[in-house]
C-alpha cells in the first residue's frame, strides 16, 4: 500500500474528535480515506470503524448494503445467502456482471467487494440457507452489533431474525424495495424499545386458499409442498397439533380455524427470546407464497437508493446515541413508504414514530421477562 494512503487513521492518529455546529475539524491527516465522512458535522467515524455487521441476503437491496458498508470502513462484515446469479438479477444487482451468471452470489459479493470496493473491513462469506443453518446465522450474530435482514423468505422469518436481534439486544435492520417503492425498518434491540412483532403480525403466512388444501388428507405433505415445512422438529409439532385437536384427517375447514392456528401459536413461542438461539434449524417455519414480483418490476434506481436509505436510517441512529447533544428520549422514525416516482420526481415518505406500546408484543414481554429473572438471579447470587 501506498505511504499516501492512510485507512487505519482513526485508530493510527487516535482521531476520534466529532465535529459539532460551529467548530472546524483539526488539520487533514494526508492520505486519510475518511477524511470527508469524520468532518460531517455531527459524524462519528471511529463509532463506524467498530462496527461489526451481518448482512443476511445479497440480492437486489444487500449488495448494495454491503458496498455502501465497506465504503464506509466498517471494521467486519459477514454476508450470507443461498442463491446464485440469474440473469434478471443483473439490472439491478450491482455487485454482479455477466460472466457471474450462475455463480454463488455470496461469493462472487465477497470477491468484488475485496477487489473494488474495499477500503478496511475484515469481509467473511457463507454459502448457506439461513434456515436450515439457523445455528450458523445465531454463532455469527453473536459476533455482531446489526444484523441487515434482507432475506426475502417471509414474515415468520422476519420475526425469527427480529427476535434473534432482541435476544441479543443488537440492532435490527430491514428494508424492501419493489417497482418505485422502499420500506425502512430499524428496532434498536433494546428491552423497553419496540421490535418489528410490535407493528407487524404473521398471520397471512399460516392462511391457504382453499383451492390449496381441497382434496389433501397428508398434512404434513401439504404444508411441505405449499409453505416449505420440513424436518423433525416440524413433524413433532404438526403430531402434537394433530393429537391436542384430535385431527388426523381434518376438514377444510378444520385446517383454517383449527389446525394452523395451533400450529403458528406453537412455532411462535419456539421463536420467542428464550429458545430463538437453540435451534439447529427452523425448517419447522412457513415460507410466504412469492410475492409475483415481474407483475410490478424493480429496477437499480430504487434498490441502490433503497439500500442507501437503509443504511441512512441506521447510520442516522447511531449517530444520534453518539451524539451527546441529541435527545434521546425523542421517537426515532421508520419509514413504512418511500415512493420514488418516475413521472412528476415527486418523493412521497409516510414515517412513524419507533415507540413501544403499553401492551407488549410476545417477543418484547419474553425479553423482558427473562430480564428479570436474571436480575432476580444475580441479586440471590450477590447476597
Amino acid at each position: 500500500m501506498s505511504d499516501e494512503i492512510e485507512v487505519n487513521a482513526t485508530r493510527k492518529y487516535k482521531l476520534d474528535y466529532i465535529v459539532t455546529e460551529g467548530k472546524q475539524p483539526p488539520p487533514e491527516i494526508h492520505g486519510d480515506v475518511f477524511d470527508r465522512q469524520r468532518v460531517m458535522k455531527n459524524f462519528d467515524q471511529h463509532s463506524v470503524e467498530q462496527q461489526h455487521i451481518f448482512v443476511l441476503g445479497v440480492g437486489g437491496i444487500g449488495s448494495s448494503i454491503a458496498m455502501s458498508l465497506v465504503r464506509m470502513g466498517v471494521d467486519t462484515i459477514y454476508l450470507l445467502d443461498r442463491d446464485f446469479v440469474d440473469a434478471s438479477n443483473l439490472n439491478r444487482q450491482i455487485l454482479f456482471s455477466l460472466l457471474d451468471v450462475g455463480k454463488s452470489k455470496v461469493e462472487v459479493a465477497a470477491q468484488h467487494l475485496k477487489c473494488i470496493h474495499n477500503l478496511r473491513t475484515n469481509i467473511y462469506d457463507y454459502h448457506m440457507d439461513a434456515v436450515i443453518n439457523w445455528s450458523c446465522v445465531v454463532e455469527i450474530a453473536k459476533k455482531c452489533t446489526v444484523i441487515f435482514n434482507n432475506v426475502d423468505y417471509g414474515a415468520v422469518f422476519d420475526y425469527a431474525v427480529n427476535s434473534l436481534c432482541k435476544s441479543l439486544g443488537i440492532l435490527y435492520v430491514a428494508g424492501s424495495t419493489y417497482a418505485n417503492n422502499i420500506e425502512i425498518n430499524l428496532f434498536s434491540g433494546l428491552l423497553n424499545d419496540p421490535c418489528w412483532a410490535c407493528n407487524n403480525n404473521t398471520n397471512d403466512s399460516f392462511k391457504f386458499n382453499i383451492e390449496e388444501i381441497e382434496n389433501r388428507n397428508d398434512i404434513q405433505l401439504l404444508l411441505k409442498e405449499i409453505c416449505c415445512i420440513s424436518g423433525e422438529q416440524a413433524q413433532s409439532i404438526i403430531e402434537e397439533c394433530s393429537n391436542e385437536l384430535n385431527l388426523h384427517q381434518p376438514s377444510v375447514l378444520q385446517l383454517s380455524t383449527l389446525f394452523m392456528p395451533l400450529y403458528q401459536q406453537k412455532v411462535l413461542k419456539l421463536l420467542l427470546p428464550q429458545s430463538i438461539q437453540l435451534h439447529h434449524s427452523i425448517e419447522f417455519i412457513p415460507k410466504d407464497r412469492s410475492f409475483p414480483t415481474r407483475t410490478v418490476g424493480s429496477w437499480v434506481g430504487v434498490c441502490v437508493s433503497g439500500a442507501c436509505l437503509i443504511v441512512n436510517t441506521w447510520i442516522q441512529y447511531l449517530m444520534k446515541t453518539k451524539n451527546s447533544n441529541s435527545d434521546t428520549n425523542q421517537s426515532f422514525h421508520n419509514w413504512s413508504q418511500l415512493n420514488l416516482s418516475m413521472l412528476d420526481g415527486g418523493y412521497d415518505t409516510v414515517g412513524f414514530p419507533n415507540e413501544q406500546t403499553l401492551q407488549c408484543c410476545l417477543i418484547c414481554s419474553n425479553a423482558k421477562q427473562i430480564a428479570k429473572q436474571n436480575s432476580y438471579l444475580e441479586k440471590n447470587i450477590s447476597t
